[in-house]
């Protein structure tokens, strides 16, 4: 494979080459009517986003929308700089091997925001019969599912130990973790993202299709979906009652049946590797060689189980014909409707969600300190006046 050692200016889970390979996996399981019918739908942001608009290349978008700065994997002439969304793509599941005090709410983790509630959320939008949500939510489909199957991405690990030091907070999937590595990966995240230094190639707009249909149909040579190492992890159909679901509407309550799958594929990431992905490094060293043998093979089992599970997740969207809005059909849409304007107009509700979810909390948390006072024998007013 060719590699080109230019790391990233913001930090995405697996580099774009990883997201590419998971995607052109999934590719490679469709039939062309398949691959054509997400394609179609995908295309409705090519003006805006030039060479990230088909099955393969718009796994990289969600990164894409994190760009600050211009440089060769963040081209565009203005630049997003959307932050809103940077939560989307992990989960924060605990471990926790040295038994230390845990922050509050730690084991919250599945709630919003996550990967899981993301990717549960988007599977019932891609419900909907709007093309510009099922745009939006296939590419954020294309690249969470990528991001869950690496295993720094499903985790925030806490430590107070010699090797990894006093990690009692959290350390953030991994960033926390300084190490060094051949590629110049300078954490234990970033070295995970590259594969262990194994892909590293970013998208361009001059991406070399051939060279990833090619890296992509060798690694499925390698790892057939009948291969020992998917033994009890991988399942076919594992979506199809959730799709199901999906189409039944809100009394089949779709959001609970799909939610357990796609636990189901987080907790066997975590499950599978996170406790060897922190087992014999050590703060400031080198990676062990035995280690980047192991973790270079696991990434490469990851790329592969996460594309096979998400072809069949396609497969599901492209049996659905979504109907184009009224009028969308012969006329484009009103100049107030741009991509910018719809995406303004998503994140807006989105803000709007998430002040109505920290008014509850707060609500929560101050009848939660009343009922401590009253326990304790304390007046209410002495922790809330107004009580």
């Amino acid at each position: 494979m060719l590699l080109i050692f230019l790391l990233p200016a913001v930090a995405n889970a697996w580099w774009d080459n990883g997201h590419l390979l998971v995607a052109e996996v999934a590719r490679q399981q469709l039939t062309p009517q398949q691959v054509a019918h997400i394609n179609d739908i995908l295309k409705d942001f090519a003006d805006d986003y030039p060479g990230t608009s088909d099955l393969v290349t718009a796994a990289v978008w969600p990164d894409m929308l994190k760009c600050s700065s211009q440089s060769t994997i963040c081209p565009r002439e203005v630049l997003d700089n959307i932050h809103i969304f940077d939560s989307w793509h992990y989960n924060e599941k605990p471990y926790n091997p040295d038994g230390v005090k845990l922050p509050i709410c730690s084991d919250k983790w599945q709630n919003n925001p996550s990967a899981l509630y993301t990717m549960t959320s988007a599977m019932l939008s891609l419900g909907s019969n709007s093309r510009f949500t099922h745009n939006f939510f296939l590419r954020w489909m294309l690249h969470v599912v990528g991001d869950i199957h690496q295993p720094l991405h499903t985790v925030s690990g806490f430590f107070d130990n010699p090797q990894l030091g006093k990690l009692t907070y959290g350390d953030l999937g991994g960033n926390r973790i300084p190490v060094q590595s051949p590629c110049g990966t300078s954490n234990l995240h970033a070295y995970w993202d590259s594969a262990a230094c194994t892909y590293l190639i970013n998208w361009s707009p001059d991406l070399d299709r051939r060279e990833l249909s090619a890296n992509a149909t060798a690694l499925t040579s390698k790892y057939p979906k009948t291969s020992s190492v998917f033994a009890g992890r991988y399942i076919e159909d594992d979506l199809q009652d959730c799709w199901t679901a999906v189409l039944a509407g809100r009394a089949a309550k779709p959001f609970d049946v799909c939610q357990e799958v796609f636990l189901s594929w987080t907790d066997d990431t975590y499950d599978s590797g996170v406790a060897k992905a922190y087992t014999g490094i050590t703060s400031n060293s080198s990676v062990p060689a035995d280690y980047a043998a192991w973790a270079k093979e696991f990434s490469e089992q990851q790329i592969v189980l996460g594309g096979y599970r998400l072809g069949g997740l396609l497969r599901l969207v492209a049996s659905r014909v979504v109907l184009p809005s009224p009028g969308e059909k012969n006329k484009k849409p009103p100049p107030e409707w741009t991509l910018t304007a719809k995406l303004f107009a998503a994140l807006s509700l989105i803000l709007v969600i998430l002040l109505a979810c920290l008014l509850n909390s707060t609500l929560k948390l101050r009848r939660k300190l009343v009922n401590l006072a009253m326990t304790e024998g304390l007046s209410p007013r002495a922790i809330d006046p107004q009580a």
